[in-house]
Order: C-alpha cells, then structure tokens, then sequence
C-alpha cells in the first residue's frame, strides 16, 4: 500500500503537469517564433515573421506611415516642441525605420475575457537620426552634449533609437499605443521644410 503522504506528493505533481499542459498551443508557438532568429528579412529590411506577428509588424509600419515620409535621405517628420505659445518648430530625420523584432507578451485570463488576441511591442533596428528647424538643443538633450539644431543645417547624424511600438489586438482591431516619440510628429509638408530651410 502507498503511503498517503507520498500519494498526495503524487497527486501535487500530476496536477501540476496537468496545469502546465493547458496553456494554449498557438500561444506557445507565437512565442517560440518571437525567441528564434530569423531565416532571412524580407525586401524591405524587416525580419521575416508570420500570423499574428506579421500583423503586429504591419499594424506598426501603418501608423509610422501616417506621421513619418520616406525620401531619398530616410524617413521625416515635422514635430513641434513646446508649447503652443512659444513653439520649436523642426524637422526629425532617421536614415531608416525597420523593424528588428516583434515579440509577444503573455495574455492573462482577464486580458482574453476583454477580447485581447496578441498583445507586445515592435523593435526597431538602431539607425542615425539628425534634426533641422529652429534653433534649439537637439533631441530634447538626449542624443549628447552640445548638440544644438539650427535653421537651414541638419546637425550631424546621431545615434539616437526609435522608441518600440508597443500594440495589441482587440477583438480582431489593432490598437497601437500613441504615448511613442515616434508618432510626436506628423507627416511633412513642403511649408515644413521651408520654414526649416532645408529641402
């Protein structure tokens, strides 16, 4: 006969297989996607993912699509710093806007009873950035010491990484946090790069 101590240890550890066991299969595929290097990049320089990924990835090109141009010298945008009584009006420029990674956070109960389907954050790959407009400390003071923006000037490329875009998909709609300097900005007009005195 078993002991009852030892049958009760038993019955502990099954339990906790069984618990272990429950967690839902895609979820665990999604994340050990996240956790892989990737085979290859796609054309445009981003990693290669798939399903929910590759819609978190696409969710957050869209809404950089909506604030930042690409031209022949990277992505811009038109940001004004400030305060609406005393603006600093600029143009922020990345030599490039790729994503690096996408990688998933883990959902609790509550985060699906809402109807949460993926939630997690888009990397960028690090790239230079320069600004140009009126004149001021660049990058808010966060890209090194003495660098100040001036009209009709780029400063001198800095390394300087773009925030991660963080997301979610509720009840099949992408929601994409706004609370990112990246989306500080809106899409340049040519009046913005004259009053920045750049072309």
């Amino acid at each position: 006969m078993i002991p009852k101590t030892w049958s009760l240890g038993v019955a502990l550890v099954f339990a906790m297989a069984l618990a272990g066991c429950h967690k839902d299969k895609s979820d665990s595929a999604e994340a050990a996607k996240s956790t892989e290097p990737t085979a290859g990049t796609a054309a445009s320089g981003t990693p290669q993912v798939s399903g929910l990924q590759r819609e978190a990835q696409d969710a957050a090109v869209a809404e950089i699509a909506r604030h930042w141009v690409k031209n022949a010298d990277g992505w811009t945008t038109a940001r004004s710093n400030g305060t609406s009584f005393a603006p600093d009006n600029l143009l922020r420029q990345y030599r490039e806007l790729a994503a690096e990674s996408v990688n998933p956070s883990d959902l609790s109960e509550s985060d699906r009873l809402n109807g949460v389907e993926w939630a997690g954050e888009v990397t960028f790959k690090p790239s230079p950035a320069r600004e140009v407009g009126d004149p001021g400390v660049a990058f808010e003071g966060l890209a090194g010491v003495g660098l100040n923006r001036q009209r009709g000037r780029w400063t001198q490329w800095v390394d300087y990484p773009a925030d991660s875009v963080r997301l979610q998909k509720v009840k099949g709609k992408w929601q994409v946090s706004q609370d990112n300097n990246l989306f500080r900005g809106k899409l340049p007009t040519p009046a913005d790069f004259a009053q920045a005195g750049v072309k």
